[in-house]
């Protein structure tokens, strides 16, 4: 989500300016609202000093605040006046301070259905405007090799800022984080076959190990390592064929029963295919069923 906003914010008018983002979820309260809106010096026990907050910090650019279902309801009212008058309350302060941010935000949770339950203002939800449905990963593989290239480039330079102070202790290693590897076509594959339940962070741990790891200008199969074990392997084509004609047919029969003229207007085959391939699923139906039998059986004994 972070990704989309910055490119909304690079393609902006905006670009010049800052981009920030924060993460809701991350600290308590009181430490959010001053990170946030900023507070003077005096106005809490242990602000010794004035701090300056993120909206401030953003000047006219781009604030991106992830996991706005995160945000407490005591401060939704705060954020509230700031996106219709665009100003603001730091701790502790006499006066408003204006903004010209840009305001973006994101979420993991249905906030209609957290307006009923009342964990989230509906006149909030309704000012935050117009929403982009970011698909999961697993919905759009046709990304993952950019994703991926952009995520191995950023990993590798980070790497190399890390360990570049201990270059007399690491050796030549340092000079394969230099330029970034590239991702062989078995390992893109692995990534393409997963089904990626932590999203893009989770991609983006995984390919941080792989770049550690690799000690080459390839990232190979073996490098790519899921961190629960679910790798997903890709069936052979008959074998997925076979498995989507017997819940197919499962759905037909459910449906259409012994009427074989329904059956047939549905699947727009014809009677002789249609009476094939029922005939086919039932004795598989069938095969298996005695088949649990047998094993319930054997379990008895």
């Amino acid at each position: 989500k972070e990704i989309v906003a910055r490119a909304l914010h690079d393609l902006s008018g905006r670009r010049p300016s800052p981009f920030l983002a924060i993460n809701i979820a991350e600290g308590s309260d009181n430490l959010f609202e001053s990170n946030l809106f900023g507070h003077k010096k005096g106005a809490f026990t242990g602000a010794d000093h004035a701090r300056t907050g993120i909206i401030e910090q953003a000047m006219d650019g781009t604030l991106f605040l992830d996991e706005i279902n995160s945000l407490p309801r005591a401060l939704q009212p705060k954020l509230l006046r700031v996106l219709e008058e665009r100003v603001y309350w730091p701790v502790g302060a006499a006066s408003p301070v204006s903004t010209l941010a840009r305001f973006l935000f994101s979420t993991n949770q249905q906030l209609s259905k957290m307006t009923e339950y009342g964990q989230f203002r509906e006149d909030v939800l309704y000012r935050l405007g117009r929403t982009i449905r970011l698909p999961l990963l697993r919905e759009r593989q046709e990304d993952i090799p950019c994703l991926a290239k952009r995520l191995i480039s950023e990993s590798s330079r980070k790497i190399s800022e890390a360990v570049s102070r201990r270059q007399g202790e690491i050796g030549g290693w340092i000079s394969s984080f230099k330029t970034p590897p590239v991702l062989s076509e078995g390992a893109l594959l692995k990534l393409r076959s997963y089904p990626w339940p932590g999203n893009i962070r989770e991609m983006k741990v995984v390919l941080e190990r792989a770049v550690l790891v690799c000690r080459s200008r390839t990232i190979l199969p073996e490098h790519i390592e899921f961190p629960y074990g679910t790798e997903i392997p890709i069936e052979k084509f008959d074998v997925a064929m076979e498995r989507f004609s017997e819940d197919y047919f499962s759905r037909v029969c459910d449906l259409a029963g012994e009427n074989f003229r329904l059956g047939m207007l549905m699947t727009g085959m014809s009677e002789t295919s249609y009476r094939r391939k029922i005939r086919k699923y039932k004795k598989n139906k069938s095969r298996n069923r005695n088949k649990k039998f047998e094993l319930d059986e054997g379990d008895g004994n």
